[in-house]
């Protein structure tokens, strides 16, 4: 905790109450409780008694009437002892306050007096609700009994500034942990500015935190480059509990292969496009366990684009860049109904006219693991019970005007199950490739989710 010095008048000032001394109660209560409120000069003053202690309470605000005083006291005898108990009622007690308006800043909390759980508990309290200003008072001289002398005590006003670094770092690490990597980032800008180097543990851990919220930021939103270039900036001396922050050996191989130039060779690009269609499944988990089912089904569509794509690559095809003179593309055109084709934009096909284009290839072996995959890619309703037009084009993000996502809300998790395995049953690296792009650091909470371990 931080002594910081108050230059401000409070509005607000809530003070523990305790017995004090029976036979003194001028000089180990009033005394001392004249110090505290002179010292606030707050528009507010609120007692927080025990039952035992609620008539000193009332003896105090008799006592000094030009101070605007409220007596709040615990609910039940012997909650001064249970500090859970305590919280509850000062949290509630600070709950009201602040929601009348009273800014953290103008809030202070004196636990100078009553038990050790009640003073705990409004520090936590405090703490919680951002207060910053908690006052106790210091006794300068000491009685034989160790206790403050009466009519010595100075006010102290800290700031426990640790208490509030530590449940911004918990805080961070939740958020983290739920895939909020942008609010993580937000939570830590105030910390180490212009600072490069952390010279001790707890900078070492918001370091850690920072790196890993942009890093895996940057990867989650698909800027590649900027994740790969990330991966020079990667902490050292991380301890072992952050670990699982850390992207490993085979994910930094991934983000820099996906964040390379696309190959000129066709056959170099199916690699590429696989490792693509790997990581935007991944993404799609990922906003699954955000609730945005639109945005899913948009990338299961792109999966099985990218999927009718990249194995079109390897029989040198691109469906993006048509060429009628390849041998294989001529038949297949040929063989289509008068203005069949006449839809698509010129040089390029539309994934189901792909997926067509594909099969066709494909069956010179009808009985070819490849000519199997391609049908499936031509019958999506039947792959995953859901049509084209409700994966993208009928999307409110595409070229509707409502939610395609709305009334498959319930069958969202199972459609992307469906896409998950056929990309496992597509090629038998996929599965490694697919684990590989789930983040370490996300905790999935959805139990679709949970199942699929490496």
């Amino acid at each position: 905790m931080r002594t910081i010095q108050s230059s401000e008048t409070a509005q607000v000032l809530l003070l523990t109450v305790g017995t004090g001394t029976r036979d003194k109660l001028e000089e180990t209560i009033l005394e001392p409780f004249r110090k505290s409120l002179m010292a606030a000069g707050a528009s507010r003053n609120i007692l927080l008694p025990s039952q035992d202690t609620e008539p000193v309470a009332r003896r105090i605000q008799e006592s000094f009437p030009d101070f605007p005083t409220e007596i709040r006291p615990l609910p039940n005898a012997g909650d001064e002892n249970n500090a859970d108990r305590c919280f509850e009622h000062f949290d509630a007690v600070l709950s009201e306050v602040l929601a009348a308006g009273t800014d953290p800043s103008h809030v202070i909390a004196d636990i100078t007096r009553g038990t050790k759980a009640m003073s705990a508990a409004l520090l936590m309290a405090a703490a919680i609700h951002g207060v910053r200003h908690v006052r106790y008072l210091v006794g300068e001289r000491r009685n034989e009994s160790g206790s403050a002398e009466p009519g010595s005590e100075k006010v102290r006003d800290i700031e426990p500034s640790f208490i509030f670094l530590r449940q911004n770092l918990r805080l961070a690490m939740a958020t983290l942990r739920a895939g909020n990597f942008r609010a993580v980032e937000h939570l830590l800008s105030p910390y180490f500015p212009g600072q490069s180097r952390p010279s001790n543990p707890v900078e070492v851990e918001i370091c850690v935190l920072d790196w890993a919220a942009k890093f895996w930021g940057a990867w989650d939103r698909f800027d590649y480059g900027r994740a790969s270039s990330l991966l020079g900036l990667l902490p050292q001396g991380v301890p072992e509990p952050l670990h699982m922050l850390l992207p490993s050996e085979y994910q930094r191989r991934l983000v820099c292969l996906l964040g390379a130039a696309l190959p000129k060779a066709m056959g170099e690009r199916v690699k590429h496009c696989r490792a693509l269609a790997a990581d935007l499944l991944a993404n799609a988990e990922r906003r699954l366990e955000e609730g945005h089912f639109e945005e899913i089904l948009v990338r299961i569509y792109r999966l099985l684009e990218l999927i009718t794509r990249y194995r079109l690559f390897s029989h040198g095809i691109d469906s993006e860049h048509l060429n009628d003179q390849h041998a294989a593309v001529r038949q297949w055109l040929d063989t289509q109904r008068p203005g069949g084709t006449a839809g698509r934009r010129a040089g390029s096909l539309g994934r189901a006219e792909a997926a067509r284009l594909l099969l066709f290839v494909e069956q010179k072996q009808p009985a070819s693991r490849g000519a199997k995959i391609a049908e499936k890619l031509t019958r999506t309703d039947e792959l995953l019970g859901v049509r084209d037009n409700e994966l993208r084009n009928g999307s409110i993000l595409i070229h509707g005007l409502s939610a395609s996502s709305a009334p498959l809300a319930n069958k969202v998790p199972r459609i992307l199950a469906a896409a998950r395995c056929f990309f496992y049953e597509e090629h038998e690296g996929n599965q490694r490739l697919h684990l590989t792009a789930r983040f370490p650091c996300v905790e999935f909470r959805e139990p679709s989710l949970r199942k699929v371990t490496p």
